[in-house]
């Protein structure tokens, strides 16, 4: 199923600005000489930082559904957790869940990481960039105390669920700067990605306590004070797909640069197995060093 992730309309606003300030600098045109854009060649390197946007289409994998890998009914049959929520909520009949997240979502995450990017000439360069973003769903659960038969409000508590996920993305691709001027040109890229996900943890907080969705007993239950062994669960796992970026470079010195930029990536995420390809959006800024003599190798 195809999730859409709509751009916002002062993001369009945005670069057609940029796009406008670059035509308009009057800097001498040093790169029109074809030898001196060949002198370009070489290799650059250093840091990208940002905020990752995350589809919200594998933030589903967090909401503790019926038939989810993890799920809230996993806490509630089991007797031990349920007599303890029954007293956390001051119950005097029975509890259950009455209504799960329908529209999980990421927050926006700071991202960072590094690039190496070997230029062919003043123009064109092939790049291979690491990035690292911790990724943070969140929403509600509300369960229902002591139902009641006659007309009254029921009695609801909004319980807290969320997950924490690690997301490592690893891009190769081609970028390709337009114009001449060596202080400020228009950029676009383009090319594969793969990525690595991992589930660091997935709770649901009921009154003054968490609980793990996650099965670490596998066939065992929870017993307090067993004995039974738990186990390491990995969830998660190697995805890959496509992207395109768009943004400026802008020269301070033949030895530094400043690219701000806006990446799309149509990816397939290993969270949650159905979920197939899904956009996501990185908000960028890579800061560039070369030799700091002079451009040639």
């Amino acid at each position: 199923m195809y999730h859409s992730l709509r751009i916002p309309r002062r993001l369009v606003f945005v670069f057609v600005f940029v796009y406008l300030s670059f035509a308009g600098f009057s800097q001498p045109d040093d790169y029109s000489n074809p030898d001196r854009c060949k002198e370009r060649r070489g290799l650059e390197y250093g840091g990208i930082a940002g905020f990752y946007m995350a589809g919200k289409s594998t933030a589903g994998f967090y909401s503790g559904k019926p038939g989810n890998e993890n799920n809230v009914n996993y806490v509630f049959r089991n007797t031990y957790w349920y007599n303890e929520i029954y007293q956390l909520l001051g119950a005097y009949d029975t509890v259950f869940v009455r209504e799960y997240p329908e529209e999980m979502k990421y927050d926006p995450a700071f991202s960072f990481g590094m690039f190496a990017r070997y230029d062919l000439n003043c123009n064109t360069g092939i790049i291979l960039q690491f990035s690292y973003a911790k990724l943070r769903a969140k929403d509600v659960v509300s369960v229902e105390v002591d139902p009641k038969e006659y007309l009254t409000e029921p009695d609801i508590r909004l319980c807290s669920i969320y997950g924490t996920e690690e997301r490592n993305l690893l891009d190769l691709g081609i970028v390709h700067a337009f114009g001449k001027n060596p202080v400020s040109r228009f950029l676009i890229g383009a090319g594969v990605n793969m990525n690595n996900s991992l589930v660091k943890e997935h709770m649901i907080q009921i009154g003054t306590k968490s609980y793990n969705l996650v099965n670490v007993y596998g066939n065992n239950n929870y017993i307090p004070g067993g004995n039974q062994q738990s186990y390491e669960i990995r969830q998660g796992g190697i995805g890959f797909g496509l992207y395109g970026t768009i943004g400026g470079r802008f020269e301070f010195s033949p030895a530094v640069a400043l690219e701000p930029g806006f990446t799309f990536y149509y990816k397939k995420i290993a969270i949650d197995p159905n979920s197939g390809f899904v956009p996501q959006m990185n908000f960028f800024v890579r800061l560039c060093f070369r030799d700091l003599l002079t451009f040639s190798e």
